[in-house]
């Protein structure tokens, strides 16, 4: 039985010499996420996100609106779009923006006495990964991960996954003023490291003893459905009435949003 790594590998070759189909490209991934705070039973958060061929849709139920993102290129920054369902708004924010925000709050939470900030500044973890049951850990005084895992279905998909959900958790961390989002990050590239994707992630922070847990659940074609919800996306994105950030996040401030990618 080849490993895991060995078989990623062995499909990113076939596929760059031509000898696999261009659709086993896995141009297309669904994930469904529900958040969980603590042991309740009823998630705080659901969300449905789509990969159509270069860009992602990320819908969220509570407050209603869909996040889309058109990752970089070597002659473009990529762009997230973020649509406000009630208002009928939308506004856009560059990766190049918010990579550079980043980098100011890590120089900032670095300097800071807060343990957990400047953890989060420049994290290091102690890592085990479990080949057998694909139980991934990453430990560490102030933060903690425990994972359930399931293998990739290829390299490019994962690799789609693991870009959107970096750049997606520094967005969050840009928008709902999170702790800087290097330990999220850690976890993103141990994932694509063992050839895996979460479907459980328990995240535990020592200082208050809060958790939170995320299910997610994977499958690598569309449904009709979600093809539905695609078509509304794009009407959307032509309809919506553009707005700057401020004006954008100022009409946002009083709803409650918690993240479908726990961090």
């Amino acid at each position: 039985m080849f490993s895991k790594p060995f078989a990623l590998h062995v499909f990113t070759a076939l596929w760059m010499l031509g000898l696999l189909p261009l659709w086993a490209g896995a141009q297309e991934l669904r994930i469904e996420t529900n958040v969980y705070a603590d042991e309740q039973e009823e998630p705080i958060s659901h969300t449905v996100t789509l990969f159509e061929s270069g860009t992602v849709y990320d819908f969220v139920d509570q407050p209603a609106q869909i996040i889309v993102f058109r990752p970089p290129t070597s002659s473009h920054p990529g762009q997230f779009i973020l649509l406000d369902l009630d208002s009928k708004k939308r506004t856009e924010l560059s990766t190049d923006r918010i990579a550079g925000l980043m980098k100011k709050l890590n120089r900032w939470a670095a300097e800071q006495d807060n343990p957990l900030l400047k953890f989060a500044a420049q994290p290091e973890f102690q890592e085990t990964f479990d080949e057998d049951t694909g139980a991934l850990r990453l430990t560490s005084d102030p933060w903690n991960y425990t994972v359930a895992t399931i293998p990739a279905e290829n390299a490019e998909a994962l690799a789609r996954y693991r870009e959107f959900t970096d750049w997606f958790t520094r967005l969050n961390t840009m928008l709902y003023g999170a702790p800087p989002p290097g330990p999220r990050l850690k976890l993103n590239a141990a994932l694509e490291e063992h050839g895996v994707v979460p479907v459980e992630i328990h995240r535990t922070l020592d200082e208050d003893s809060t958790s939170l847990r995320a299910t997610h659940l994977f499958s690598w074609r569309l449904s009709r459905e979600d093809r539905g919800r695609l078509e509304k996306a794009r009407r959307y994105l032509a309809s919506f009435e553009k707005v700057d950030n401020k004006d954008f996040l100022a009409a946002r401030s009083d709803k409650n949003v918690v993240r479908g990618q726990s961090r």
